[in-house]
């Protein structure tokens, strides 16, 4: 900050320029990693986003301090440039106007960037759906499963019992078949 004052003040526009691009720049890329971690942050576990949300405000307020401050530095430096006379007048003019084309650049970029968030948000929140569905479909998958086991077990069991009603049936009429066999020899011996 004592640098940046101590540039403008010595009427060097483009190393206060210069200066200005760096931290905007660095700045904009400390938003890009609040936006990563929000994303990463809706993808953990219940008991880490309990942790990690603290650590997320905190980082996030730290950024806008440091916004505020450089926005108050550089209107500060700013006006300490423009006393240095016409020509530093004129070239902080032509570099404002570079800035700010840098600056609409950069916005263009980070629009797009929260588009590409809003997707990505889309596309997990789709696959968390598609997760729950396929988990859904496992568990119905394991109770047919378990059902089939049971019904085959079932019909097993069935087949064994049809099968000793049919051995029953069978020493039933062999018996009868004896026991006819039987009562007709006796007859037919008892008679004579």
């Amino acid at each position: 900050n004592a640098e940046y004052m101590g540039e403008a003040a010595n009427g060097n526009v483009d190393t206060v320029v210069t200066q200005t691009v760096e931290i905007e720049g660095e700045l904009s890329e400390a938003e890009g990693f609040l936006r990563a971690m929000d994303v990463e942050f809706k993808t953990m576990a219940a008991n880490e986003k309990r942790n990690s949300q603290q650590k997320v405000n905190d980082y996030r307020a730290e950024l806008k301090t440091l916004q505020s401050n450089f926005q108050n530095a550089k209107y500060k430096a700013e006006s300490l440039a423009l006393k240095g006379g016409a020509s530093a007048r004129s070239k902080l003019l032509n570099a404002n106007q570079k800035l700010d084309s840098a600056t609409a650049t950069l916005e263009q970029s980070r629009n797009i960037l929260y588009q590409t968030e809003a997707i990505g948000d889309t596309i997990i929140t789709d696959l968390e759906g598609q997760k729950e569905m396929l988990v859904d479909a496992r568990e119905k998958v394991k109770d047919t499963k378990r059902f089939t086991v049971d019904a085959k077990h079932i019909l097993r069991m069935m087949g064994n019992r049809a099968l000793m009603h049919k051995a029953c049936v069978m020493l039933t009429i062999v018996l009868l078949f004896g026991a006819i066999i039987g009562i007709g020899y006796y007859g037919i011996v008892a008679k004579k």
